[in-house]
């Protein structure tokens, strides 16, 4: 399964960077607050944050391509499992409205999550994921824009019950 989801991030890469628009059009940045659930429900809530890249659009004027980097921490009181996840995310936002001052979008990416645990014998592992979110755009003024969105996340597509909760609030400049 790992093959494939590294297949469809590498075809996605190669359609993006040999389109006519091969240039980042918005740099963003985004935090906000991550709730581990299901099998990693005994984790602690955490912060997050990340940069996206938008990318423009991607098949047809209503689907941009955003990838994007992001990091929290599932952390447990003394539990030598405590870990940094480093995700690398490859997404598809439909702006199904269009992109107007408002634009609430609803989107799905691939995504490789890297871990890194807290305790020093173990190397770093890493799960091929999915993020499912919606959200929306609202123009500020200017080249500003102000996005909100909701993920649900599968960390791990092999382990099912590896998921997480984010709610994000991020900050673009378009060029």
């Amino acid at each position: 399964m790992k093959k494939i989801l590294l297949t469809v991030l590498a075809l996605s890469i190669l359609f993006t960077f040999t389109s006519n628009n091969a240039s980042a059009a918005t740099i963003g940045i985004k935090g906000g607050y991550t709730m581990p659930k299901d099998d990693l429900k005994n984790y602690d809530d955490t912060m997050n944050f990340g940069v996206y890249f938008d990318m423009g659009k991607f098949l047809f004027n209503d689907l941009n391509f955003r990838p994007s980097v992001d990091y929290f921490v599932l952390d447990r009181d003394n539990d030598a499992r405590n870990r940094d996840v480093w995700g690398i995310h490859m997404d598809w936002y439909w702006f199904f409205i269009g992109k107007k001052s408002i634009a609430p979008f609803i989107g799905f990416g691939p995504s490789l999550n890297y871990y890194v645990f807290d305790d020093d014998n173990t190397d770093g592992d890493s799960d091929a994921g999915v993020d499912l979110f919606l959200g929306s755009d609202f123009k500020i003024t200017g080249p500003l824009t102000l996005m909100v969105e909701g993920r649900f996340k599968f960390l791990d597509i092999a382990a099912r019950g590896e998921t997480a909760l984010q709610l994000n609030l991020g900050i673009a400049y378009s060029f």
